[in-house]
């Protein structure tokens, strides 16, 4: 076929054609009759054709051909997702799973297809593996998780000079912890490589009837006698309120049970107490008996590891003045068997009273939160001393390093010297301390390098009183979760200065419940410094919640469940305590059996000369492993590497420890993921997107019996846009004959006019 693509615009052409028109009639005018009419007709003819060529030439006359296609058959790789949530019976209005829905599709586009394409089929959940009619049919969808993002970059390894697409078939539900940027990326690669995606979602957005339960911290730490609070979590997706009975066992004895009826939709919380007499590391099951029709019981469970100390806390209080705030909180933490109380109160300028006051005896029920209400003015055995200055309490090393907390009271500007406060800074930073500021602001006038301390900023203001309440982030701490909700019904506390401003990295706790403007001001906030935490509660008068009026006796216990919860808050998550020479911490209390189990080893460094190795046991294991832990940039931190377990319980030991150092051993469970059983929500929004970006499209809108029809439209339509038939094109005049031609035809006119006399 010829086409013309001309070198001039038809405009110049024209008129160039007619101006040679013109001229070739005016020649023949001047010249008839000079010469014989057959030599006369013959120049004429030959000279037309020597204007003609070259304005043939101008016209760019070109030869067009399609140049065949590139040998062999397009691929069509059809991607089955075989993950657990592909047996839901949904794939149709017959109630048919959505894998077997899948599996018939894909043996329809296998027949559709088979002389046009090669057909190729791939089966996917955490992985992809290629299959083929015969073995699909014998297939079951029982994958542990969806790698979709993975599976379809496999199918695009391949280069096809003849083209290739992806035909998806799945729910759409990812599991694997692929990110929307990573599934974005595997479309623009599929883009870029020329090869559309077609997805078919099979399933709807049915949910599951589950049961489940939770707890806030899987990890605690207590001291030997000490109660510790554990709060459970219990939720369920059946639409009308259901029953059943949370239960409380330690190695496999039950200690406690109870029924609850959790409403429909919604989420309860159950407490339940657990103390142990002597140190060690104790596994605690909290289960929920199974509801009818709920799709499986293994979600009904949750582990608490619960770690027991005999080493008291060491805690310095120092106080400008004798209040009575001071008092009875020095009572409270005296009779605290988990603290070991230092308090220094400034009596007159220039004397101060030094008590180290002696714990309880182990016999005595000092933790029990109606002594201490029956009695909170109790005296406490202990030495004392009598200092003249204040200077050696916080400037001198050796002595403020045997303390994990140390506690301001009011007017203390008298320790709190520009050497005492580069110590503190570095006491606090560097070894894993905590500072709390008990009432407010911890001198009248604060320096440039104590306000850097601090959390908050004050303003001075009128005296006001207001009630403690809880911030959400208070009650996610679950630092109070037996008594949140009971400060506020707790007498009010003064104070003569607000905080102006919330510093950055600080997190509030609790808030002002009454304010007379309604603005809230922040009562209790917290700030890491280094790797420790500085702590500000603000108000006077709380020793009032140590010494109830009748009317308030109910809450009696709340100041003492205050103060110990906040020193095993702040002792909880320290690196190493000061008795302890190994801490290790396994990652997650309860692993998926599709992600890798790690742990952290903590070491103080002069104690070891070499990292010791750790045993792992338990579980599937024929005999104990032992891993060699990897250093992670410090000389007293490793990490710890189990890699993918099977399901089962594990414990983790570090060799070369004693048996009492119960730090030194972690346990975790590996639990099979459910995610592909709970979470069943077909998600056509995923698929649609990534067909989008990758230039196909998406055939949700398309009946079952119709997909291979409207996938093969799909196929024509995207080849005639991105993949036209290649076309050849050859100028005509571009040829060497072509010009052999014309300088011949030019030759011959010149001669035969020139025989002629014309010339």
């Amino acid at each position: 076929m010829i086409t013309f693509h001309p070198l001039i615009p038809i405009a110049l052409w024209l008129p160039l054609a007619l101006a040679a028109v013109g001229l070739l009639i005016a020649y023949g005018v001047m010249k008839r009759g000079r010469i014989p009419q057959k030599r006369y007709v013959t120049i004429l003819g030959l000279m037309s054709a020597t204007f003609a060529v070259p304005l043939l030439i101008l016209l760019n006359a070109t030869w067009v051909r399609r140049q065949p296609p590139p040998p062999g058959k397009p691929l069509l790789t059809v991607l089955i997702d075989r993950s657990g949530s592909m047996a839901t019976e949904d794939g149709d209005a017959d109630g048919k799973a959505r894998f077997a829905v899948a599996q018939e599709l894909a043996a329809d586009v296998v027949k559709r297809f088979g002389e046009q394409y090669d057909v190729r089929l791939r089966t996917f959940a955490e992985t992809s593996a290629a299959t083929d009619a015969n073995q699909l049919a014998k297939i079951e969808a029982d994958g542990k998780a969806t790698d979709l993002g993975q599976s379809i970059e496999k199918s695009l390894g391949e280069d096809r000079p003849a083209g290739q697409a992806v035909l998806v078939l799945s729910d759409g539900i990812e599991t694997s912890g692929g990110s929307a940027a990573r599934l974005r990326q595997t479309a623009e690669r599929a883009r870029a490589l020329s090869t559309p995606l077609f997805v078919k979602t099979i399933g709807t957005d049915k949910s599951v009837r589950d049961l489940q339960i939770s707890l806030y911290q899987s990890q605690e730490l207590a001291f030997a006698g000490q109660q510790v609070p554990v709060v459970v979590r219990a939720s369920h997706s059946y639409p009308a309120p259901q029953k059943t009975t949370l239960s409380l066992s330690c190695n496999g004895e039950e200690l406690e049970s109870r029924e609850v009826t959790i409403p429909g939709g919604d989420e309860i919380e159950a407490l339940f107490y657990v103390d142990q007499e002597k140190q060690g590391l104790y596994r605690y099951e909290l289960a929920a008996s199974a509801i009818s029709g709920e799709v499986t019981s293994q979600n009904n469970q949750a582990t608490l590891l619960l770690r027991v100390v005999n080493q008291p806390v060491s805690v310095l209080l120092l106080e400008g003045k004798p209040y009575w705030d001071t008092k009875f909180l020095i009572r409270t933490l005296s009779s605290d068997p988990s603290v070991k109380l230092t308090s220094v109160v400034q009596l007159a300028p220039g004397r101060f009273l030094e008590r180290q006051i002696e714990r309880p005896a182990e016999n005595a029920d000092a933790d029990s939160d109606e002594t201490v209400a029956a009695d909170p003015t109790a005296p406490q055995a202990g030495a004392w001393k009598i200092h003249s200055s204040a200077e050696s309490f916080l400037t001198n090393r050796q002595f403020l390093s045997q303390f994990q907390i140390v506690v301001l009271g009011r007017s203390t500007e008298t320790y709190l010297t520009d050497e005492a406060l580069i110590e503190l800074r570095s006491w606090l930073a560097d070894n894993d301390r905590a500072l709390v500021c008990f009432r407010g602001a911890p001198a009248s006038q604060l320096s440039q390098r104590l306000g850097s301390l601090m959390p908050v900023s004050w303003a001075s203001s009128a005296a006001s009183r207001s009630r403690v309440a809880l911030t959400e982030s208070g009650k996610a701490l679950q630092w109070l979760p037996q008594t949140g909700d009971e400060l506020q019904l707790l007498p009010s506390l003064a104070s003569s200065a607000d905080p102006a401003e919330v510093k950055p990295l600080a997190t509030v706790l609790a808030t002002s419940s009454d304010g007379a403007d309604g603005e809230k001001v922040p009562l209790i906030t917290y700030r890491p410094e280094g790797s420790g935490r500085v702590v500000v509660i603000e108000g006077a008068g709380m020793w009032r919640w140590a010494f109830l009026s009748p009317e308030h006796q109910a809450h009696d216990a709340v100041y003492g469940k205050l103060w110990r919860s906040l020193v095993r808050w702040l002792v909880s998550n320290v690196s190493l305590m000061p008795h302890e020479r190994v801490a290790l911490r396994p990652d997650s209390i309860a692993v998926s059996s599709g992600q890798n189990a790690s742990a952290t080893l903590i070491l103080r460094p002069d104690e070891w000369d070499s990292p010791p190795q750790v045993e792992l046991s338990g579980g599937s294991l024929d005999k104990p492993q032992s891993f060699a832990p990897q250093a992670n940039g410090s000389d007293s931190v490793f990490r710890v590497h189990f890699g993918k377990l099977p399901p089962g319980r594990y414990v983790a030991k570090t060799l070369g420890t004693n048996e009492d150092e119960s730090s030194a051993v972690a346990a975790f469970d590996v639990r099979d993921d459910l995610r592909e059983r709970l979470d069943v929500a077909a998600q056509p929004h995923t698929l649609s997107q990534l067909a989008e970006q990758s230039g196909g499209s998406a055939l949700d809108s398309v009946a079952s019996d119709e997909l291979p029809a409207a996938l093969n439209s799909a196929l024509i339509e995207f080849g005639e846009k991105n993949r036209p038939q290649r076309i050849v094109r050859n100028s005509a005049w571009n040829r060497w004959w072509v010009l052999t031609a014309v300088i011949g035809l030019w030759g011959c006119t010149w001669g035969i006019r020139r025989w002629s006399g014309l010339l």
